[in-house]
């Protein structure tokens, strides 16, 4: 006994159970495993190992390989030939027999020495409670298991492996049970009842039957009407005196002799012998590639009306073939042996006709396989009526199957049931049995008319069962991106959804399904709720929808600090939704207690119904969020400041899930800063003036070393008093410090002057005063810095300032500048001229002090850092000999791996950071060839598999980012140029082999198609080939679609072939006619076809992105729409993110922002400074001017006339003065004698009083009567006295 070798388990239940399928249960690899270990380490001899199925069996002989073995299967389905191979000697290697219970008694093999016994069987029991048979694993008995062990050792000293204990093997019962308590007793009560024992319950039997089988026995014969209840008991009727003397199971009995009444004798009896070899008429045997084949070779037989059809129909191809039947049989993977006793059983039951019923059965058939004739109906109605109490309707889903009507179970179709190669799913069907293994599935099933129920079952009970039947109900016309949203994160918002339906209607069977191929949500619930599902769901798409259209970017005019900045939504159509240059907000924060565990739906849907204007919200994950975040959900932008204000206003404080809502402005988040890798800087000065005392913590036991070290020390022009400290362990006190000595300082001097270690240095300073506050402090900074910049003009795309607000017991002001990291010059020389100063604003003691210690950050994914862990390293170690550089290496809780480094100035942290940045970042791929569908490849199976072949030859990792649909490659240089052309190679390949998907099922489509074309075209599609020779095909059974691989005018051939045999099949359905495949823009065949999301209309890729470029280019055309005859609709955001490269987007918001003011030239004007990305909004025309301070380039401009700002003045007065300097002054001197120019510099001159002589202030000497010009006073003295006569 070996019971360890599998898991532990109880013995009343089959101890393991399946892993994905039967051929994997625990068990079978139980076996396999202690085949191994015999096989390793016992002598010669060979193995039998006992299994329950046929799968099992070829499970395990496919998975088990060894060279020094010879491994076979032996089960019942196996031909004459293929079990022979098992008697047979393979000199110099170990024979190992995988095989079901076949091998317990019925052969010897003489080799045999080791047995593994699983202790298990699968049988085929009959279970009265639900009046059903049912195949399922079980127990063997103890006689079975010493029959197995038996198998060991015929001819010599051997060994059985049982795997499980011996309680368990005391536990068995000692005998197989007797047949009769696990089969039906139909015929051995009609038999007893023929006896003329009115009472099968009182019969004397060897072995007694359970009660409930004997009476569920009775009540199926008086369903078939073979017996009726008379007086004290039952006796016999005519049909029942008839069914005795064919000696056959009631049921077979019962669709033979009610054949016989509607004139299909021949049909009848076939039916009854091909219904009791059911089971192994098919031969599926073999590799794998052997029974897709079977599979195919099967299709062509299948019949619309079930599997009984399916054989009935097998059965007379195979007695019409004449000439060879066994290799007919081995041609379509037909059983000749079981055809054989199918025939041997309809000779018996005829012979038994002619001479007890006197009934001859013909040779001909009335019923034909081609043709849909009544006889198809009425062998359906004889079908249900023997098979009354196996009963299933359709439940609406295929996840669900058939509800059984006699147990109220949901049992599934079996994969091999022919229905379902018609893709049908008919409303009520009759089986034969039901299979467990575990999972259940419905055998031999045949679809019956829903009006022959009524014989069986009264009309209002059929009524009621199908009203518990779901409805479907179907959505279309819906885009890829509303479905995805709809769906959610790994499907957790349709999940949640679906929730929400199975509690609101109390039905676990109510679903919502998403159709991506079609794009469609099918909805499924029972008839009274399915109008109520739809309203749902459909308010929830729209919900999504809504939020597509509205769908805004929240973008700055300019780059500067949050909240400094001009916003505009950019949404769809690439238009300006809204310009915002009131610095107003739009977008407000939502934290909530429990925010992690809020259904983000239902808030999304909260905030949508109570506020109008939603543009977009964006939900915080917790891989992104630190421990400060917990309380964080996401955040909401709105189409203007109004409806902002109202969502805080409305939604603030409000109950929620057991906690209120609190609501919060924010300023934009999508200013993502400096354009550059940004480095930073500390700078701080004192609040609190120094007293001239310190405190120096030193290393334990090390402070009077260090007082005699620094004996006499000097700091800031003075000798410094160093003492012990009496009160402080460990720490000196230090007097006599200079009042603007700052602890750097006094840090420095005391490591120059001692080899001790020194902890720490604290300024002992006075009371704090009352400091300027933090914007005017950043002001005076900005001015301090800016005249060191290249950009003075626009200071904040150089470098930002960011003071702190002191809390109350702070002795120190700080601030953090930051730096565009390639002007590290101009970086150091503006910190060097700060260090030491003092702000306007401050007292002179508050000299600043600037850390002139740099610090930057770089990280990346643990699996990019894995392929370039190595080069890390190695730089990290280079960095080490570099003076004043550290770094640190962590791993964050998510998974991220960050790079701290840290330097004494920019150049140095720019130097750093490049080449991990190179490393970190990776390569983005580029290629012409590589178009939008080439790259959504890499979402294939294949596409994954060659992106994992690559990973692996290159040593690099690769991403596709979904979002931007790029390509990154992460590793070495050497080994990312490799994975590059290695990748493109494999997606160029890809391409061109990307298969066709020809779907063969579907609303328009022939339920035959894929029966006709293996009929045409042959189970290996012969004539497709040979049609097209090149072509690669595969048939996908299950999913009915045929993959065609090749060039591009093969497939086409191949469709069109495929498209004739359509045409050509009689199907009373309309066909849908092939639509126009023209891209509405080039009116050519749609070439790397793109899907509008919000109208579905299908244009090339190319085409777009050149209406795209177009608009860029020419500042028209906005918004953009479908240019679709008749459309109209927008482009939303979701379209131009995935047509348009981040920067090509940028640049289309440029555009449709220079549109948006040129179609508002009497509202919005851009700042006059060349190159200024600023907007500011115009002056109405009866509204006072106001000055505009543009945040880019810091020009002041009057809103009104668009001049340089003008206090004091209109702005008609300030142009008259800007276009004539010198019209005031002429309209004030006019009629004024008083008033002249001076002939020499025109400047004018009013005279009070005084003698005619004048001088200027250009020095000219004037004579005022004449206005003649001298050089001197004399001069002009001496003209007066001539001419004038006067002075």
């Amino acid at each position: 006994y070996v019971p360890d070798i599998s898991e532990e388990a109880s013995f009343n239940t089959v101890p393991n159970h399946l892993r994905g399928s039967c051929a994997t249960a625990s068990y079978v690899y139980d076996v396999v495993k202690m085949v191994s270990i015999i096989h390793k380490n016992e002598e010669e001899g060979a193995i039998l190992a006992f299994l329950t199925s046929q799968l099992e069996v070829e499970w395990a002989c496919e998975n088990f390989s060894d060279a020094d073995a010879v491994v076979l299967p032996m089960h019942g389905k196996l031909s004459h030939v293929e079990q022979s191979l098992v008697f047979k000697s393979y000199p110099g290697k170990r024979k190992i027999i995988f095989c079901t219970n076949i091998a317990e008694t019925s052969l010897t093999i003489k080799e045999v020495k080791y047995v593994v016994d699983s202790g298990l069987a699968k049988e085929s029991r009959f279970v009265p409670s639900s009046g059903l048979n049912v195949l399922k694993v079980n127990w063997i008995s103890q006689s079975s298991a010493n029959q197995r062990a038996g198998r060991a050792g015929r001819t010599g000293a051997g060994r059985c492996y049982r795997l499980y204990s011996e309680s368990d093997f005391s536990m068995m019962e000692v005998h197989q049970e007797p047949e009769i308590r696990k089969v039906h007793l139909g015929t051995a009560v009609l038999r007893i009842l023929a006896l003329g024992i009115r009472d099968a319950q009182n019969f004397e039997f060897v072995d007694a039957p359970n009660p409930e089988a004997i009476n569920m026995a009775v009540k199926n014969l008086e369903q078939l009407g073979a017996v009726k209840y008379k007086c004290d008991g039952f006796e016999l009727t005519d049909t029942g005196r008839y069914l005795v003397k064919l000696g056959i199971e009631p049921r077979l009995g019962k669709i033979m002799l009610d054949c016989f009444g509607f004139g299909l004798r021949k049909e009848g009896v076939v039916l009854a012998a091909v219904m009791a070899n059911s089971s192994s008429i098919f031969c599926r045997v073999g590799t794998d590639e052997e029974k897709y084949k079977a599979d195919r070779l099967k299709v062509p037989f299948c019949h619309q009306d079930g599997d009984l059809f399916t054989l009935l129909a097998v059965y007379k191809e195979w007695e019409d073939e004449h000439e060879n039947r066994n290799t007919w049989c081995w041609q379509n993977s037909i059983n000749a042996k079981t055809m054989r006793r199918c025939q041997e059983t309809i000779s018996d039951l005829e012979n038994c006709l002619r001479h007890e019923l006197n009934i001859i059965v013909p040779s001909y058939w009335c019923w034909n396989p081609e043709e849909s004739t009544v006889h198809d109906k009425l062998l359906k109605r004889i079908i249900l009526t023997s098979l009354s109490g196996n009963i299933a309707m359709f439940s609406g889903h295929e996840r669900f199957g058939y509800q059984v009507i006699s147990t109220d179970q949901a049992v599934k179709l079996h994969p091999s049931c022919s229905l379902l190669i018609y893709d049908s799913k008919p409303e009520w069907v009759v089986f034969t049995e039901i299979l467990s293994v575990p999972n259940q599935y419905l055998v031999c099933v045949t679809a019956i008319d829903p009006d022959a129920l009524c014989s069986i079952h009264p009309m209002p009970l059929i009524q009621q069962l199908e009203k518990l039947k779901l409805q479907v109900k179907v959505i279309s016309g819906l885009g890829y991106n509303l479905l995805r949203k709809f769906c959610g994160k790994s499907g957790q918002n349709q999940q949640k959804i679906i929730s929400l339906l199975q509690e609101e209607f109390r039905d676990d069977r109510v679903t919502v399904e998403v159709d991506f191929r079609n794009k469609e949500v099918v909805l499924f619930a029972k008839e009274q709720d399915i109008e109520k599902v739809f309203g749902i769901v459909n308010d929830a798409l729209e919900c999504e929808a809504r939020m597509l259209r509205n769908e805004c970017l929240e973008k700055s005019l300019f780059s500067g600090k949050p909240g400094d900045c001009s916003l505009a939504l950019f949404g769809s159509g690439a238009e300006i939704k809204h310009l915002e240059l009131e610095k107003r907000y739009l977008t407000v924060e939502v934290l909530h207690q429990n925010a992690h565990e809020l259904n983000d739906k239902e808030l999304i849907c909260l905030v949508d119904t109570l506020i109008s204007g939603v543009a977009n919200f964006y939900k915080l994950y917790g891989n992104l969020q630190v421990a400060s975040d917990e309380t964080k959900w996401g955040k909401f932008t709105f189409l203007n400041p109004e409806y902002a204000e109202d969502a805080v206003s409305k939604l603030n404080g409000m109950e929620f899930h057991g906690s209120p809502l609190k609501v919060v402005p924010v300023c934009s988040s999508s200013n993502r800063g400096l354009p550059f890798p940004a480095v930073r800087a500390k700078v701080s000065w004192p609040l609190k003036q120094s007293r001239g005392l310190a405190l120096v913590t030193c290393a334990s036991g090390e402070a009077e070393f260090v007082v005699k070290d620094c004996f006499a020390l000097g700091v800031g022009g003075r000798y410094i008093n160093c003492e012990v400290s009496t009160r402080h362990e460990n720490c000196i006190f230090v007097r006599g410090i200079p009042m603007h000595v700052t602890e750097p300082e006094l840090y420095d001097a005391f490591r120059s002057t001692t080899t001790r270690k020194i902890v720490d240095v604290h300024l002992l300073r006075g009371t704090p005063i009352a400091a300027p506050s933090a914007s005017l402090c950043a002001e005076a900074l900005n001015r301090e810095i800016s005249s060191f910049m290249p950009k003075k003009i626009f200071p904040a795309q150089n470098f930002r300032v960011e003071v702190l607000t002191p809390e109350e017991n702070d002795s120190v002001m700080r601030a953090t500048i930051t730096f565009d990291g390639s002007l590290h010059r101009e970086a150091a020389r503006a910190l060097e001229h700060l260090q030491g100063s003092v702000l306007p604003c401050c007292l002179p003691w508050q000299t600043i002090q600037c850390q002139h210690v740099f610090h930057s950050t770089v990280s990346c994914q643990v699996r990019v850092y894995n392929v370039i862990s190595q080069a890390v390293a190695s730089l990290l170690e280079s960095f080490r000999s570099q003076k004043g550089v550290s770094y640190n290496l962590e791993k964050n809780e998510y998974g991220i791996f960050r790079v701290k480094l840290t330097a004494n100035a920019t150049k140095t942290i720019a130097d750093l950071r490049r080449p991990l940045e190179i490393l970190m970042k990776g390569k983005t791929i580029n290629h012409p060839d590589l178009t939008l569908s080439t790259v959504q490849l890499l979402m294939s199976r294949d596409g994954v598999a060659d992106l994992k072949s690559v990973e692996q030859e290159t040593g690099t990792y690769i991403l596709y980012d979904r979002q931007s649909l790029n390509i990154k490659v992460f590793g070495l240089q050497d080994q990312v140029a490799a994975a590059e052309e290695k990748l493109i190679h494999a997606l160029l390949q890809l391409r061109d082999k990307k298969p066709l998907d020809i779907r063969l099922r579907g609303r328009n489509l022939p339920p035959n198609l894929m029966k006709e074309m293996l009929k045409k075209f042959g189970a290996d599609l012969e004539g497709l080939k040979r049609e097209v020779p090149a072509v690669e095909l595969r048939l996908n059974l299950r999913q009915h679609t045929l993959y065609v691989r090749g060039s591009k005018e093969d497939k086409q051939r191949v469709e069109e072939m495929i498209s004739e045999l359509v045409n050509s099949t009689k199907y009373n359905g309309l066909l849908q006619l092939p639509l126009e495949n023209a891209c509405p823009i080039c009116l050519c065949e749609v070439e790397d076809p793109f899907k509008l999301e919000s109208c579905g209309h299908v244009f090339c890729l190319t085409c777009l992105v050149d209406q795209c470029e177009s608009a860029l280019k020419s500042h028209d055309g906005f918004p953009l729409c479908c240019l679709k005859n008749g459309c109209k609709k927008q482009l939303l955001v979701v379209d131009l993110r995935s047509l348009l490269s981040s920067e090509k987007l940028e640049e289309l918001f440029r555009a449709s922002l220079r549109a948006f003011v040129a179609s508002n030239a009497g509202k919005y004007r851009f700042c006059p400074t060349p190159d200024c990305p600023s907007i500011y909004q115009v002056a109405a025309a009866d509204a006072e001017s106001k000055p505009f301070v543009c945040g880019a380039c810091f020009v002041e401009i009057c809103n009104k006339c668009h001049l340089e700002y003008h206090p004091f003045i209109s702005c008609e007065a300030y142009k008259e003065y800007k276009e004539d300097p010198d019209a005031t002054l002429l309209e004030w001197r006019k009629g004024k004698e008083n008033v002249k120019v001076c002939p020499s510099c025109h400047f004018t001159i009013e005279k009070a009083d005084g003698c005619n002589h004048v001088e200027c202030k250009c020095g000219s000497h004037i004579c005022w009567a004449c206005l003649e010009n001298f050089r001197s006073s004399d001069d002009c003295y001496s003209h007066l006295r001539s001419v004038h006569l006067s002075y």
